[in-house]
């Protein structure tokens, strides 16, 4: 029946005008799966008055899956409810993090912000660049662009201060995991031990697949 064993989406940001449901509503009903996990940030923001029709759309399609197969929602650094309550406002499972084994291989899937040392050290630069961006996008139909700029321009800084990926290697390393999924950067990436599914608020919308053999594949849309 299920074309997949897991479908692996994160970073929705569903209340940003980004958003690329068209996108996800299409990969939702294309690829199958046993099991999605949503790694996280599945809101941009608190405040649900932001969410559109089409961000309804997909909350209501994930609700209505949930039904005949498993979600499951993986705690995000946008989320505003710890996981308990989040299972109570969005109908499914909500963890912080799982563990899948495949081949008797241990796969952390998690949504990353705990190995982005940038924004867990300064916290209070990332919160007001998040502020000055939303004051910035509600004056200017520019500030989109700008942002893209910026954070292209910034990439190494946050790179280097971050380090995301080196530090999640050391994570499974000392935690005793083959490897690790994650979200957090908007970054995809696949490695042999690390896989970033990326996002799906950037130009490259990207999510992972686990078919029924075990095999993962990083796919990506333009």
């Amino acid at each position: 029946m299920w074309g997949n064993k897991y479908l692996i989406i994160s970073d929705i940001h569903l209340g940003d005008k980004n958003c690329r449901t068209d996108i996800l509503l299409k990969v939702l009903k294309r690829y199958k799966a046993k099991t999605i996990i949503v790694a996280g940030d599945l809101f941009d923001h608190h405040n649900l008055n932001r969410l559109k029709g089409s961000h309804w759309k997909v909350l209501s399609k994930l609700r209505k899956l949930s039904k005949k197969q498993k979600v499951i929602y993986l705690i995000g650094n946008h989320c505003f409810l710890k996981a308990e309550f989040m299972s109570i406002l969005l109908g499914f499972d909500c963890k912080d993090e799982l563990v899948i084994e495949l081949n008797d291989k241990k796969i952390l899937v998690i949504h990353g912000d705990i190995f982005d040392m940038f924004f867990t050290r300064y916290k209070w630069i990332t919160n007001f660049i998040v502020r000055l961006y939303y004051l910035f996008r509600h004056y200017t139909p520019f500030a989109d662009d700008f942002f893209r700029l910026l954070k292209h321009r910034t990439n190494n800084f946050i790179e280097k201060a971050g380090d995301m990926k080196k530090n999640a290697l050391k994570y499974i390393e000392f935690n005793n995991y083959d490897k690790v999924i994650c979200g957090h950067s908007h970054i995809s990436e696949y490695d042999d031990k690390y896989i970033n599914t990326g996002s799906f608020c950037e130009k490259e919308v990207s999510f992972v697949i686990i078919d029924n053999k075990n095999k993962i594949s990083l796919i990506k849309y333009d």
